[in-house]
């Protein structure tokens, strides 16, 4: 989760108490809510005034969807949701938070493992879900620039529409967001011919706690100015500021795709297997998965519908790959 700086402020009637502790919080003892200031209506008055009535949710219907991580494990106290349409109102409202001294934890797709999408205690939850825009596409450069808030399956049929292709896919991908990607460093299927965020991700606009804009939205492939503070907030998770819009590579999609699944005898097997697949296929390989067969059976008694890939051989180990050409 990201606060705010931590600082003593001017406190007025709060709206209700800080929630004592987290219910999913896994190990060890619930993490100090420490010395942020509490929501209060002037607050909430000054949310409305950046965002308007209808984008400052208090009702229990999305704050319970806010404060609850999608597996029901960890569950904040939240007392509103704020949902910005722009980067200035971005902006506006960390001002805001960073001079009351009131916590903010973004908030993306809310599709993560960790928890790392919703309140620890009761910190403001700024939803990115409004600024989705693709803003542009380049064919010629094989570059993108959209908002945070855009579904990466939304991206992916942007791109696909221009013979393009987004350089990570997940199985979220259906709701989770690019904003919250490239903050966890994603990795995702493609990760073995595209490689990590870090290297797709070409630039980006940042607003810090205190309200200011980075304006680090390059789509200059190759650059060599100076420091490239964009590699700070991949996979910082929100710590260092909100990110608002990203710049990446979109290569061009496969005419032909291709996905096969193996049995091996051994983990030594599965790598064995890797590195044949890189020798023989280069840059065609575009995913290689890894499975055993305890997961396997798990998923057929599980999941309605699923079937053995290989239902005449019970091995102890399996993979997939994936070719695009």
């Amino acid at each position: 989760t990201t606060r705010s700086p931590r600082r003593r402020a001017r406190r007025s009637t709060p709206l209700s108490p800080p929630a004592p502790s987290v219910a999913g919080t896994m190990g060890g003892d619930p993490t100090p809510r420490g010395d942020f200031a509490v929501l209060t209506d002037a607050d909430l008055a000054a949310f409305r005034e950046i965002l308007g009535d209808d984008n400052v949710r208090t009702d229990a219907r999305s704050l319970d969807a806010c404060n609850e991580d999608w597996m029901r494990k960890y569950r904040g106290n939240a007392g509103v949701l704020l949902l910005p349409a722009r980067t200035s109102q971005v902006s506006a409202i960390l001002r805001h938070c960073n001079a009351r001294g009131l916590a903010v934890v973004p908030q993306g797709g809310n599709t993560g493992l960790v928890g790392g999408g919703v309140p620890v205690h009761d910190e403001i939850v700024l939803g990115m879900r409004r600024m989705n825009a693709v803003l542009s596409v380049d064919p010629v450069a094989g570059t993108v620039v959209c908002e945070a808030g855009c579904v990466l399956e939304d991206l992916e049929h942007a791109l696909n529409a221009r013979g393009m292709t987004a350089p990570l896919d997940l199985g979220a991908k259906g709701r989770c967001q690019i904003g919250g990607n490239v903050s966890t460093n994603a990795g995702g299927l493609r990760l073995v011919r595209h490689g990590s965020l870090h290297g797709s991700v070409l630039g980006l606009e940042v607003c810090t706690a205190d309200g200011t804009v980075l304006d680090l939205l390059r789509t200059l492939r190759k650059d060599n100015t100076g420091y490239d503070l964009k590699q700070l907030f991949i996979g910082a998770e929100g710590t260092l500021g909100v990110v608002t819009k990203v710049a990446m590579l979109a290569p061009r999609k496969p005419t032909g795709v291709d996905v096969a699944v193996c049995a091996v005898g051994s983990f030594d097997d599965a790598v064995a297997t890797l590195r044949d697949a890189r020798a023989k296929l280069g840059d065609c390989l575009q995913a290689f998965e890894f499975f055993d067969r305890a997961s396997l059976d798990l998923v057929l008694s599980t999941l309605r519908g699923a079937r053995d890939p290989l239902p005449k051989t019970r091995a102890p180990f399996y993979v997939g790959s994936e070719t695009g050409v």
